[in-house]
């Protein structure tokens, strides 16, 4: 060996011994899961720029603190588009990994394809050369596309709502999008996977500890993120981040120090790639429940959507009720004592004239679970009662129901007959081929103009009377909300009084009614619109 051989051995030495810095400096940067996923993203999606945003960074921090341990359940509410399943579903997996090789990922979504997709731009992440430069130690031992096992003992598999969850011992669960959105609308496709996330993927990694991610759009009440949040566990056991496309104050619960940058309401999530032009063309496209739930984690518009909540008059607490003419009870029944199961709904309804104008005050609303014979008891006990004043007052004399209205569907047409012989005013409800959300259309004109009051709370000036908030919150979230009774209740009620002259539209709406106690005739005669 010359010299020349020695001084270049000891420039390739100086050359290694410069890289294995260069490597482990990079190593340690990567203990960020932001600037990994900054760099990474280069190799996942080369000749794209990386457009970052501070939603990122709180992401990341979140998933950091599930690392740790620092949280253990984790549920984020996003928009689509925002880096949701590429962040929660590819690189923090791939970052995890680098750090702890025999991490174990269970990956469920509504559809294997997506799951499946997110599987393989893992693999092709990890088996990158900039990925195996860094941490080589990890490595794909065997495996296909739906489960593959690393050198360092971790796997990962990927799988959908209601197919493969049993024998499998995770440290991770990761839940992105659970719900397909077209079929958002079908009980049975929430149902099946709610039932999924209780029965099945509960359990799995028990006995390992395992951490469980979920990151969805909001698309109903009763979606999963609506069902983690109705658990008595919720607050105590889950960290969620909401993070709406438009501010409306901060709808998180962490114990990260995390607060929304944004202040005024309707600043934008990321302005640089989502602006306000094109959120105003996302938002008629998907239309105002699709919007606010898709785009601002809600369920329903704020204020409703069908049925505007604002529309609601308050009927003053320091004034006396008025003089009514009318009074109906509107029932919507269901045998039941399961509190898991909907429950019977009743409103009713006193017309009145107010400054030239017919219109209805709501009297009394309740929702409760009743067996058979504990329901028609309260039904004639309720009938029995006198609504509108003192029993003796020429003024505006107290009066019972003029009619009990109740649904003439399989639940409500023995209750109707045996009411019928018990001489209850009651009258069957038939709604032919018009669904609720027909049904809650035809009536929205009533509340428009001006027709429906509620009372006002004496302690709360300027809100509803307790006992009629729940009807009020129900009208707010339908047609997605977790129940309908009372709203149910509600339609049947003013349709009828429309129908029977007692309510004023301003126009004539067609409807599909069917045939009940009052009749096309009926309608066609009182209703001076229908001429």
């Amino acid at each position: 060996m010359n010299l020349s051989d020695v001084r270049n051995l000891g420039q390739q030495q100086i050359k290694s011994m410069l890289d294995a810095a260069m490597l482990e400096q990079k190593r340690r940067k990567y203990r960020s899961l932001m600037a990994f996923v900054r760099d990474a993203w280069a190799v996942m999606e080369p000749g794209e720029e990386f457009r970052g945003n501070w939603h990122i960074d709180v992401i990341c921090e979140h998933l950091e603190a599930v690392t740790s341990g620092e949280i253990k359940n984790l549920l984020i509410n996003v928009p689509p588009g925002t880096m949701k399943s590429i962040l929660v579903s590819v690189l923090w997996p791939a970052w995890e990994w680098a750090h702890n090789p025999a991490l174990r990922y269970f990956t469920v979504s509504y559809s294997e394809d997506l799951t499946l997709r997110d599987n393989l731009r893992v693999r092709d992440l990890i088996e990158s050369d900039w990925y195996q430069r860094l941490f080589p130690v990890v490595s794909v031992l065997r495996g296909g596309k739906e489960k593959y096992e690393l050198t360092g003992g971790g796997w990962r598999i990927a799988t959908s709502i209601g197919g493969r969850g049993t024998g499998e011992h995770p440290d991770r669960k990761i839940v992105d999008d659970p719900h397909n959105v077209k079929q958002s609308e079908s009980d049975a496709e929430r149902t099946s996977a709610l039932s999924y996330f209780d029965r099945t993927l509960s359990s799995r990694g028990a006995s390992r500890g395992a951490a469980t991610v979920v990151i969805m759009q909001r698309l109903h009440e009763r979606d999963l993120s609506g069902h983690i949040m109705s658990q008595s566990d919720y607050s105590a056991d889950w960290v969620h981040l909401c993070l709406p496309m438009l501010y409306e104050g901060n709808r998180s619960k962490t114990p990260l120090k995390f607060t929304d940058p944004r202040k005024i309401d309707g600043e934008l999530l990321w302005p640089s790639l989502y602006p306000q032009k094109v959120v105003d063309t996302l938002s008629i496209r998907l239309g105002a429940y699709g919007a606010a739930g898709q785009l601002q984690q809600r369920p329903s518009p704020a204020g409703g959507g069908i049925i505007k909540t604002e529309h609601f008059n308050l009927w003053p607490s320091d004034r006396k009720l008025p003089d009514f003419s009318f009074v109906l009870q509107s029932y919507d029944t269901a045998y039941t004592e399961k509190t898991t199961n909907d429950p019977t709904a009743c409103t009713v309804w006193g017309v009145f004239t107010h400054r030239k104008q017919q219109c209805v005050l709501l009297l009394d609303a309740w929702t409760d679970h009743l067996a058979y014979p504990e329901l028609r008891n309260k039904v004639i006990a309720d009938w029995r009662a006198k609504y509108g004043g003192i029993v003796g007052d020429d003024h505006h004399p107290a009066r019972r129901a003029d009619a009990v209205l109740i649904e003439e569907k399989g639940s409500g047409q023995s209750l109707i007959q045996d009411l019928r012989r018990a001489n209850i005013p009651v009258l069957s409800y038939n709604p032919g081929r018009a669904d609720k959300t027909a049904r809650a259309h035809q009536i929205a004109p009533l509340l428009d103009v001006g027709t429906v009051y509620v009372l006002e709370s004496k302690r709360d000036a300027g809100k509803p009377i307790t006992w009629a908030r729940p009807l009020i919150t129900q009208c707010e979230q339908f047609p997605n909300g977790e129940h309908d009774d009372a709203v149910d209740t509600l339609t049947q009620a003013l349709i009828y009084l429309r129908d029977s002259n007692m309510l004023e539209l301003p126009e004539y709406v067609e409807d599909e009614i069917g045939d009940a106690d009052y009749d096309e005739k009926r309608r066609s005669k009182l209703n001076p619109y229908a001429q």
